[in-house]
């Protein structure tokens, strides 16, 4: 009863940054159970849950929104929520085969304090990637290529992805740039399709089945869904 009262009073209006600074002071008192807990990351069982082994993750510090966490003195949080994930698979049988971690970020974002929820047994979108021929592309760089799904689930959906899966392998610089471009094409999409305003989703889907490449493939859905 008492972390699902916590759980309401988090999404009320300006909790976000008490939210945020009792991960990083309180976390070892705070009454939730823990998956994961690091001087920078915790994880937990979500109070609520929605889906199946569903997990919540997020910094040990106070950070709004993923816009906010694309800053340089937030965005090594992103790479260690990705982190996270992966030891909590190591830690946890049920999440090897097949996981979905996804963070919503305006009208979407309930809690006003970034957090990933992790989950599995569910898909949110209709996985797509294309690393030889890359078609209707929104944007590309050195690093990253942000391109239109050409199956959407989504009125708005996108596919981010590495601009060379070969590069990902063992590079930790181009694995940090990589991650932290992920949070800046959120700005680069919503200028176009107002995404903040409509409210959105980033998702990672990861299937063991379907691929053993440590090449995370990222999508940001926004609108109505279609199927």
């Amino acid at each position: 009863m008492l972390k699902k009262l916590l759980f309401r009073i988090a999404k009320g209006p300006f909790i976000g940054k008490i939210v945020g600074n009792a991960f990083q002071y309180c976390s070892l008192i705070i009454p939730v159970k823990k998956v994961y807990n690091s001087k920078e990351i915790i994880a937990f069982y979500h109070p609520r849950p929605s889906y199946e082994n569903h997990i919540i993750i997020s910094p040990k510090r106070a950070v709004k929104n993923l816009q906010q966490m694309a800053l340089d003195s937030f965005s090594k949080y992103f790479m260690k929520i990705w982190e996270t994930a992966k030891d909590i698979c190591v830690r946890h049988p049920e999440y090897n085969d097949s996981f979905v971690i996804v963070a919503n970020g305006g009208k979407r974002q309930e809690v006003q304090q970034v957090h990933f929820h992790m989950f599995t047994n569910h898909e949110i979108v209709n996985e797509y990637s294309a690393w030889e021929q890359a078609e209707n592309i929104f944007y590309s760089d050195r690093d990253i290529c942000v391109l239109e799904h050409p199956n959407p689930d989504w009125e708005v959906h996108f596919v981010i992805q590495p601009v060379s899966s070969s590069q990902m392998a063992g590079n930790e610089e181009y694995k940090y740039t990589y991650f932290r471009s992920i949070l800046q094409s959120v700005d680069l999409l919503n200028v176009e399709f107002n995404i903040v305003q409509e409210g959105y989703s980033l998702v990672y889907q990861y299937n063991k089945r379907k691929s053993e490449k440590e090449c995370p493939v990222f999508h940001i859905v926004s609108g109505k869904k279609l199927k």
